[in-house]
């Protein structure tokens, strides 16, 4: 690489101010295009396990035939029983959920399903950074009282500003009244618009439905395991003792099966990474369009220095350094609107939508190979042309 091909790539950009503005946008858009195809894909993943991931538990047990955390199968709360008493165990805890029949209808609103947790008040089964659910437990020991999600969608027609100020609202939850006593943040997914967190003892008069005793069939449990022991083996030894209709898995595990099953048997993943795939083949195009009229341009130039003997690296070091420029330029506007949008997509949706530096740095990558592809392509028609035919 030659000391002067760097300023002659940069002035060969730079030249044309309003050209080059012309090209950043195209890229920036290119670089937007990529970061919101590929955040939407995050935030079906993040949104959907972010329960799992709050959950305060090292081992979590469920029915082997549950696909994911939509699906309604359910084993009975006697094999956590069994559990507690295991060697290694630290505490278990039973984790109650409700989809499908857990409908929310507040007076001049249409009612919607919203998701509902339950849990025992004696152990907060997840963790809750803000402090907001562990604060209002002497609440949730009230009769038909629960906690409503922040971020839960806007047409359920919740008064989010009176919750916050502590003022109980009435509401219909499975057709009977509940008050919302209070705020936490968990988020919604794709598969549900809000949430709301109760007692156990709440849960089992809302869902009746689930037997005698509504609380004797489990969603999830939470095993949390002794401090300093052997967390393979304990769960090798814990499997063992469990009938071949419950599964027993470690939390990380979990949430990769989670993400999995909605990363291969939904079209929804598939779709934003085609999206994202049509965003990298959209920059290539701007790209190429760019460079290649910018070696247009310039066909005298580059006709001299082929007369005056520079070789066919040195062409391909000159438009690859312009290329990148080009990347650099306009990934950094690219950015700084994404993250613009990521917090508007996010406040509206209610979705996670979290630009780590991780996926920026995996989106610079992206634009970089996107603008060498199209400057290797550029370069094609001027290392064939014969040096006489360009002036």
């Amino acid at each position: 690489m030659t000391v002067a091909s760097v300023p002659l790539a940069w002035k060969n950009l730079t030249h044309d101010p309003r050209k080059l503005a012309l090209a950043l946008a195209g890229v920036a858009f290119a670089v937007l295009l990529m970061f919101q195809q590929r955040g939407f894909n995050h935030a079906l993943f993040d949104s959907t396990v972010e329960l799992v991931r709050r959950l305060d538990a090292d081992l979590l047990v469920f029915n082997r035939a549950r696909f994911a955390l939509t699906s309604e199968l359910r084993f009975p709360r006697e094999i956590l029983e069994r559990l507690a008493s295991e060697p290694g165990v630290a505490s278990v805890q039973p984790l109650y959920l409700e989809n499908k029949l857990a409908s929310a209808h507040r007076a001049g609103f249409p009612a919607r399903p919203i998701r509902v947790l339950g849990f025992e008040l004696s152990a907060l089964p997840f963790r809750d950074a803000a402090g907001e659910v562990p604060a209002s437990l002497a609440t949730l020991q009230r009769p038909d009282t629960a906690l409503l999600d922040r971020l839960s969608k806007s047409y359920y027609g919740f008064d989010l500003e009176s919750a916050q100020q502590g003022t109980e609202q009435a509401v219909e939850l499975a057709g009977r009244q509940l008050q919302i006593a209070g705020l936490f943040s968990l988020g919604c997914d794709f598969a549900h618009e809000g949430n709301l967190v109760m007692s156990s003892e709440n849960f089992a008069r809302y869902f009746r439905y689930r037997g005698l005793d509504p609380l004797a069939v489990v969603d999830l449990g939470l095993v949390k395991l002794t401090s300093g022991v052997d967390r393979e083996e304990v769960l090798a030894k814990l499997r063992a003792k469990l009938p071949s209709s419950v599964e027993l898995m470690k939390r990380e595990e979990f949430e990769q099966r989670e993400i999995g099953f909605w990363a291969r048997s939904t079209p929804i993943g598939v779709i934003f990474a085609i999206g994202a795939g049509i965003g990298f083949a959209v920059g290539v195009i701007i790209c190429y369009q760019i460079l290649a009229t910018d070696i247009a341009d310039h066909y005298r130039e580059f006709a001299t220095l082929i007369a005056m003997g520079y070789g066919k690296k040195y062409f391909f070091q000159l438009v690859l350094q312009q290329a990148w420029l080009l990347a650099i330029l306009g990934y950094l506007p690219g950015l700084v609107l994404s993250w613009m949008l990521f917090q508007l997509n996010s406040s509206w949706t209610g979705l996670l939508m979290n630009l780590t530096w991780e996926r920026a740095l995996t989106i610079l990558v992206l634009t970089l190979v996107m603008c060498s592809l199209s400057g290797l392509l550029a370069i094609r028609k001027l290392l064939a042309a014969d040096p006489a035919s360009l002036f």
